[in-house]
């Protein structure tokens, strides 16, 4: 049965039997989108055509896998000046603004009573 290699840039099936060292041509580096260039970290070659950057030959030889590469993880942004923490694999949820509707129920009614003196506004003045 013919198995489905993952490394980059190689994508092509091949039987495991028939693996030798230089079986795979592929990227051992990861793709590269800065502005409109497209390219891997580990070759020179970039363009703006994804067509083409798809169809970049991969660098490095070596065995076929059939293992899909781990994804580096991306840090995670703190603030707005750009700190970074690191990314600890929990499940983090941010809860968004309240809605008009759920400040409008938290808000105080608007008192009967003067602040000043205590009494019932219409006796305040």
């Amino acid at each position: 049965m013919a198995l489905l290699c993952y490394n980059r840039g190689c994508g092509g099936r091949f039987d495991a039997d028939k693996n030798s060292d230089d079986a795979c041509q592929f990227h051992p580096g990861v793709p590269i989108f800065h502005d409109a260039l497209k390219g891997w970290s580990c070759c020179k070659k970039r363009t703006t055509d994804f067509s083409e950057f798809l169809s970049i030959k991969g660098c490095t030889r070596g065995r076929h896998s059939n293992e899909k590469p781990q994804e580096p993880l991306r840090p995670e942004v703190t603030s707005e000046k750009g700190d970074v923490k690191q990314h600890s694999g929990e499940e983090m949820i941010y809860q968004g603004p309240k809605s008009a509707e759920a400040l409008e129920k938290e808000r105080p009614s608007s008192s009967c009573y003067s602040y000043s003196s205590g009494l019932p506004a219409t006796q305040a003045h």
